[in-house]
């Protein structure tokens, strides 16, 4: 139930924030805008101030700003006493596009917001040290586990940042500084040239930084009832570990076939896990740790809410490419409804961090679909716009009705579709 309310609040915040686009820019530019409604169907509130009906709707899967002269294809009467000049089809091409360019804009610009919020409010990530390369320049200084607070006196705040001052420095001395079981520790270090990576490093395997405390345990896994959210792993056969670097250390370790034994500590006391090592590569990805972050400043907050939004594209992209080549079921590259309240869900329970930037992840999604130009999104309103400006007179308005309603229906049966499949998907 808290699952299927987290959806309806984000979906709903969402399309409110895309539909206030329209409504905003429509307004600012003059147009005469009936209703703005998040939702379909009958109305569950209204109220009308100047010439707008504001409502919510009980179907969440989408929402509208009518506007005047807005489907010139349909008779509607109550545009009749609207100033011509007040009429969206009266509008010139700019303003046309600037109406339906401001609704993505809304879900772009919300996207940047909400990760520069969360990172301000939860702090970055520490990097810390997951294990060496051969011949590692820093293995006699450094240990498994090591938080690496500074390089060169520079605050470190990613990977991306390691590596930068790295290649600047190249092979002569650099100060590190490493946080270790909560004391803060300083050495002088050389970095080596890697000939396979093709530039100068330490030679550790880095990664983000977590603590042993399970955060999720993923339905399907083979730790699901052994393992809870909440739990604080102390050893793995028998060995002590203190955190996600030592953890993940004594797990690539443990000779073949020995089965895996977490011994943890939980509400119900200690208590051991055991599982079979067969699955030991993806036990993984079958349970989370809780990320260790340290609190940043507003500039800091603004720098790591941008970079992420960059890591969300870049992402997207590659998934388009992927989905392009083949190399991963459009199927399932593609979620709907139930698939999305399912992850909410899953973010929730994570912590703060994984939801918003889920939130984050599907508004940034929102806005850049929308500008695709298929008919019925608002990138296809932008196209006529533009076949408008270059042409000097619009679509004839039959013909773009018609054309928005075969959009319209093909957007519908896909969503029908892929809810059926996450449905399936959901009890299988």
């Amino acid at each position: 139930m808290l699952t299927f309310l987290l959806f309806l609040a984000v979906i709903s915040f969402l399309i409110a924030i895309h539909e206030a686009g329209h409504l905003i820019s429509a307004k600012l530019s003059g147009v005469w805008v009936h209703e703005y409604s998040i939702g379909f169907g009958p109305k569950l509130y209204s109220r009308k101030y100047a010439e707008t009906t504001y409502a919510v709707k009980p179907i969440p899967f989408g929402g509208y700003v009518r506007m005047a002269g807005e489907d010139v294809s349909e008779e509607d009467s109550s545009d009749a006493e609207v100033p011509e000049n007040q009429k969206f089809y009266s509008q010139p091409p700019g303003t046309k596009a600037l109406i339906s360019f401001s609704g993505p804009l809304m879900n772009i610009i919300a996207a940047v917001l909400i990760m520069i919020f969360v990172v301000g409010f939860t702090g970055t990530p520490r990097i810390a040290i997951y294990g060496f390369m051969d011949q590692s320049p820093v293995k006699e200084e450094l240990r498994v586990g090591d938080q690496i607070l500074s390089l060169r006196n520079k605050d470190i705040t990613s990977l991306n940042k390691i590596s930068t001052i790295l290649q600047e420095n190249k092979d002569q001395e650099i100060s590190i500084n490493v946080l270790r079981n909560g004391e803060k520790l300083g050495y002088t270090v050389v970095p080596r040239w890697y000939e396979e990576q093709g530039k100068y490093m330490l030679g550790v395997e880095l990664s983000v930084a977590m603590s042993n405390k399970v955060t999720d345990i993923a339905d399907d896994s083979s730790l699901a009832g052994g393992l809870k959210p909440g739990d604080l792993i102390v050893a793995v056969n028998g060995k002590p570990v203190r955190d996600g670097a030592s953890i993940i250390y004594e797990l690539e370790n443990l000779p073949e076939k020995e089965p895996i034994v977490f011994t943890v500590e939980g509400k119900e006391g200690t208590r051991k896990v055991e599982v079979s090592q067969g699955n030991k590569e993806q036990i993984y990805g079958e349970f989370g740790l809780e990320t260790i972050r340290k609190e940043i400043g507003p500039l800091a907050a603004i720098t790591g809410g941008c970079r992420q939004i960059r890591t969300i594209m870049v992402l997207t992209y590659q998934g388009i490419r992927m989905v392009i080549r083949g190399q991963i079921p459009a199927g399932e590259a593609v979620t709907g409804p139930v698939g999305i309240a399912n992850m909410l869900g899953q973010s929730a329970r994570r912590g703060l961090y994984p939801l918003f930037f889920l939130i984050a992840l599907i508004s940034l999604n929102l806005g850049l679909i929308n500008l695709v130009p298929f008919p019925a999104l608002d990138g296809s309103r932008i196209g006529y716009a533009a076949y408008e400006f270059v042409r000097g007179k619009p679509i004839p308005p039959e013909k773009e009705g018609l054309i928005n309603s075969i959009g319209f229906m093909i957007l519908i049966a896909l969503m029908i579709f892929i809810t059926y499949k996450d449905i399936v998907g959901f009890f299988t």
